[in-house]
């Protein structure tokens, strides 16, 4: 090639000094990733493990939840029996609708969190 000094330089054509060097790319950092939505973080979160107060065995955030309402709907509380009734319905009626696609499944658990929140607020939202 000619000297980098001769070669025109206008449009398309950078001056040297400006233009991408060999084997650098011109997007270091790529393309962001995907927003996580509120499913995703929602999975991932439940999905994480703790330890049991008094012993070392480990169990996912989502059963430790389950048995901790459990034992508060078997103490007499009874907002924690209800909402226990509430998933218990929700449940069943998700397992009769195995047939249906993620992204419906995804909706209708939605739905059900956004109503139970809402049924929260009206409750007045503190534990008793």
């Amino acid at each position: 090639m000619s000297d980098p000094v001769d070669q025109p330089v206008g449009y398309a054509s950078p001056p040297v000094q400006h233009r991408f060097t060999r084997g650098k790319s011109g997007n270091p950092r790529g393309r962001p990733r995907k927003q996580d939505d509120l499913w995703t973080h929602l999975t991932r979160v439940l999905d994480r493990k703790v330890k049991l107060q008094g012993s070392d065995d480990q169990m996912p955030i989502r059963e430790a939840l389950i048995r901790r309402l459990r034992d508060l709907a078997l103490a007499g509380d009874r907002r924690a029996l209800d909402l226990q009734r509430r998933i218990l319905a929700e449940a069943s009626a998700n397992a009769e609708d195995q047939s249906l696609d993620p992204a419906e499944v995804k909706r209708r658990v939605l739905e059900g969190l956004r109503r139970i929140a809402t049924a929260m607020k009206k409750d007045g939202g503190n534990d008793a």
